[in-house]
């Protein structure tokens, strides 16, 4: 009786699984369609390339790209804004099953025309959301929103990165990070606070502080950031 009871949830898994790699294997057309058959929104002329999605609910804007060898694991609601791109070779955005009861529990929004690179990690236990116009460059960053205490078996907090932003290789947020809106992260960092009041400014070391102050007219911050945006033939 007990081998019936678990072939059950076990077989409905897998299941899924054989289908989420179908739909991965499918040309961006093709899955294009489908998904919007499915109920999810997807704008004009958007690419999905060979990624595993393991989401419930897709918001996709126009000119959206998702390119190649993404994962993603039990996303609740991923938003991605007109104009904005993940790139290809392995970043991976992950939640866990066990965590269905936090509000922002495996929610992700990226705002318009802005980038991820490759090879990133997000853990997305509570929400991750990312501005307008900013980059998470380089390769080998992570974002966690959740973490244990010597108190605490489970403290999950959201990571936000305001508009304009540039994050760059190699660098941990801890949950509750917050970016203002224009700054820089230098690579290496560690951010673990609060810095949304902080605007056109450096960040750097571990822990992340203030190292420098931009003009606000620096040509980083006055661009419409075209570079950011994919290109024709991505599309």
């Amino acid at each position: 009786m007990q081998v019936s009871k678990l072939s059950k949830p076990l077989n409905g898994d897998i299941l899924r699984f054989l289908q989420l790699i179908l739909l991965a294997l499918l040309p961006s057309s093709a899955k294009v369609f489908l998904l919007k058959q499915l109920g999810h929104q997807i704008g004009k002329n958007v690419r999905i390339g060979f990624s595993f999605l393991d989401v419930n609910n897709l918001t996709l804007g126009d000119n959206v790209n998702i390119n190649s060898w993404n994962y993603f694991k039990n996303i609740q609601q991923l938003e991605m804004k007109k104009n904005s791109r993940i790139g290809g070779r392995c970043n991976w955005f992950t939640c866990s099953e066990n965590n269905k009861e936090t509000v922002g529990s495996g929610h992700i929004i990226i705002g318009e025309g802005s980038n991820i690179t490759s090879k990133h990690y997000f853990d997305v236990q509570e929400i991750i959301h990312i501005g307008n116009n900013t980059m998470i460059a380089g390769s080998n960053s992570v974002f966690y929103t959740h973490t244990v205490t010597p108190t605490k078996k489970k403290v999950n907090k959201p990571v936000v990165i305001g508009s304009n932003c540039y994050i760059g290789s190699h660098c941990l947020l801890v949950p509750g990070a917050i970016i203002g809106d224009s700054s820089f992260v230098a690579a290496g960092s560690v951010v673990s606070r609060d810095f949304s009041k902080q605007n056109f400014v450096l960040l750097a070391g571990n822990p992340a502080q203030i190292k420098k102050h931009y003009d606000k007219n620096s040509s980083f911050f006055i661009s419409e950031h075209n570079g950011f945006k994919p290109s024709k033939s991505s599309n």
